[in-house]
């Protein structure tokens, strides 16, 4: 079969680009490669024809990974729509449950998955990973962001396990890809080509000036942002984006220019439009603020889009813009490193950010990736990043440092003690390291030891946490072995961070009289949690005297604590919001009181229900039975929201918090109850469309 010819099928392509058919012509076949260029020159598709003769010709499994579940589920559904069903090849998607071998996935050819997924599938032992022929990483230039050091430690791991398997990483445009190719022992392919000319420039009074060949345009007086809007849509008849540095703004800004993008509409897009507002209104039980917020700014053709929306919303958004009914997103940079999201006029209005030390200007690689958002492939002829500055000082320096500048190197970040204590307990409870030798041979096939050669630093840090693992019994070692103990086996699938293992064992296990605060506090304060939520200087002193109140209930030592843990205020009003969430506070009044979104708060309760499961896990293993009840209804009161007398009737399907308190309220208390309720007495309480639903659940 000729893969190649199949490909370019699947994708309408004539050929391969000047970038693909670089790639191409290296020995991929037999030889690990690294493919480094711009956002939006066509990468994936060297991964479809490297992914399809592993399967096809070699008869191997594929791992496809990447860096967020949004991107691993685009990647999932465009490579199933094409080559499922047409080349019968086998697929999954498997981002969630940490907790889980996922024997199922034995049975699928290529699977795509999160760093995080792949490294737990490995904790787990899962046997079909000794049958991959081919990783491919995406976005291998993440080895510098937070969630690096798992992609170099389970790169690593795979390796080690499969001497054999190929690796393709594919990389945005960075000055050190040589450095990565040659930790991967891979041939590199650079590349500068782009399908669609990116035009990046700065706009300062009334004039955008670019880089190279493209002549400076005039662009109408008055507010910067207006006049290139008005540009882009009016004049040019396209999309734009805009990158805002807090989520604050980003609303902030959709709605000044909401009225704008409202005369870009055409009556068939308002009337689309006013569909996917309605949508967005919905996805909560009971709509917030923010939901209305988003909901009327739709309707009139601009979005935000940040954290702070639930995932169903983000999509909505994603898929009107990418439909080009929205004419505006007005986003914070999580946007630039998701889904692709193309748009024609890219706008940046500042490069500065708030920082742990005030306002700081972003990394180049930050701006290069925003930026690399402008030109839609098969819409656009070229794209617009435009970056705007607020003096001619400032305009020059800008095109100097940013659209001129070079971008940093990616570096390492295994040294960083508490993901180095997390990775470190996994490889020992995994069997890669079992005494020095071992240990000192993984460390050296690291990313690190290629980067700084000298391991001496390194192995310092190891040693102490070796120490600190063995003080909590997670490990056991003596001159010649070491060796995860079942509970370091255990906390090692379970995917936690050591130290909020022993803080979780310890509290569980002293004396101290549990509350809801107490678990509400124990997960709060780890550093999965992070991170925590933000305490005015107006809230301080009221939150100072609530701690001092709650001290009894909290599983710290609060004298101590107060003068060592400076988050020990934003730890506190974190756990505060989970109890006000289990006490059926609305979402609304939660935003308000703790100054958060709707996006936030269920991101946060993700997690906490992961720990309190995993609480859970360690109080069965170390028979902590007085656990056990609390810890199994608290993780369905952080479920649904509610109070203890709701768990059963939020069993029940279309039931939410909303709904069951509405029951409760009219004496219908039980699931018995509610069977044996009239369908007309049940319209009268949920309404005729609900009642109906829930009757035919019980036949």
């Amino acid at each position: 079969m000729d893969i190649q010819r199949a490909v370019l099928e699947a994708n309408s392509f004539s050929s391969f680009n000047p970038m693909q058919r670089a790639a191409l012509k290296k020995d991929w076949r037999e030889n690990n490669l690294v493919v480094a260029s711009p956002t939006a020159s066509g990468k994936t598709i060297v991964a479809e024809v490297a992914a399809l003769h592993s399967i096809i010709s070699k008869k191997r499994k594929v791992i496809y990974t990447c860096p967020l579940r949004a991107l691993a589920t685009e990647h999932y559904n465009d490579w199933k729509k094409k080559y499922s069903k047409q080349l019968n090849i086998r697929m999954a998607l498997s981002t969630g449950d940490f907790d889980s071998s996922s024997r199922y996935l034995k049975n699928y050819d290529l699977i795509f998955t999160t760093y995080e997924k792949l490294d737990s599938l490995i904790r787990h032992r899962a046997e079909w990973l000794s049958s991959i022929g081919l990783l491919v990483v995406d976005e291998i230039h993440e080895l510098d962001s937070s969630r690096g050091a798992t992609l170099e430690v389970t790169a690593c791991k795979l390796r080690q396990m499969n001497p054999s398997m190929k690796v393709l990483a594919l990389s945005a445009t960075i000055p050190n890809a040589e450095e990565i190719a040659e930790w991967l022992g891979a041939s590199l392919v650079k590349s500068d080509y782009r399908p669609i000319p990116l035009h990046e420039g700065v706009h300062f009074n009334s004039e955008i000036k670019y880089s190279g060949k493209k002549k400076a345009e005039k662009i109408g007086n008055g507010n910067p942002l207006h006049a290139l809007l008005g540009d882009t849509l009016f004049k040019n008849n396209k999309q734009a984006m805009l990158f805002a540095s807090t989520r604050r703004s980003a609303e902030g800004m959709a709605k000044k220019l909401s009225p704008l993008t409202e005369k870009a509409l055409s009556p068939k897009e308002k009337l689309s439009l006013a569909k996917d507002a309605e949508r967005i209104l919905n996805v909560l039980e009971t709509p917030t603020e923010q939901c209305r917020k988003l909901s009327e700014l739709v309707k009139q053709g601009t979005a935000f889009h940040h954290a702070g929306l639930m995932q169903k919303q983000r999509s909505i958004v994603e898929e009107a813009f990418k439909e080009n009914r929205l004419k505006v997103i007005s986003a914070t940079p999580t946007l630039a490193a998701g889904v692709n999201l193309p748009s024609h006029t890219v706008i940046i209005p500042s490069l500065y950010r708030f920082e742990a030390f005030g306002m700081q200007r972003i990394p180049v690689r930050e701006y290069k990736q925003m930026i690399g958002r402008a030109g839609r492939p098969k819409y656009d002829d070229e794209g617009r990043g435009i970056v705007i500055a607020k003096s001619e000082a400032e305009s020059d320096e800008l095109m100097e440092h940013y659209i001129n500048g070079e971008i940093e190197d990616i570096t390492s970040q295994l040294g960083i003690e508490p993901i180095l204590r997390m990775h470190l307990l996994s490889l020992i409870a995994s069997h890669f390291i079992f005494d020095l030798q071992s240990l000192e041979q993984f460390f050296s096939s690291t990313f690190y030891a290629k980067q700084y050669g000298e391991m001496a630093e390194l192995f310092e840090k190891v040693q102490d946490i070796l120490q600190q693992l063995e003080e909590w019994g997670f490990i056991r070692s003596d001159e010649k072995r070491i060796l995860a103990t079942p509970l370091g086996n255990r906390i090692s699938e379970l995917y936690l961070d050591p130290l909020t293992a022993h803080q979780m064992v310890e509290a569980m296990k002293s004396e101290k009289k549990f509350s809801d605060l107490t678990y509400l506090y124990l997960f709060a304060q780890s550093s999965e949690f992070m991170p925590w939520l933000a305490v005015s200087k107006k809230k301080e002193p009221e939150l100072w005297e609530q701690l001092q109140l709650d001290a009894p209930l909290l599983p710290v030592d609060l004298s101590r604590e107060m003068y060592f843990d400076l988050n020990l205020l934003r730890k506190f009003q974190s756990a505060l919001l989970l109890q006000q969430w289990i006490e059926e506070t609305t979402e609304q009044k939660i935003m308000e009181q703790f100054n958060t979104q709707p996006g936030i708060l269920h991101s946060k309760l993700r997690i906490c229900d992961w720990l309190c499961y995993s609480a859970l896990e360690l109080a069965k293993l170390l028979s902590l039975e007085q656990h056990f009840p609390m810890l199994s209804k608290l993780r369905k009161r952080l479920k649904h929201g509610i109070r203890e007398e709701l768990i059963n009737l939020c069993e029940v399907r279309f039931i939410g918090r909303v709904r069951a308190r509405r029951l409760f309220r009219a004496n219908i208390k039980t699931v018995a109850a509610l069977k044996k309720t009239d369908e007309r007495d049940l319209s009268r309480t949920l309404g005729t469309a609900i009642a109906a639903k829930i009757r035919q659940q019980f036949g």
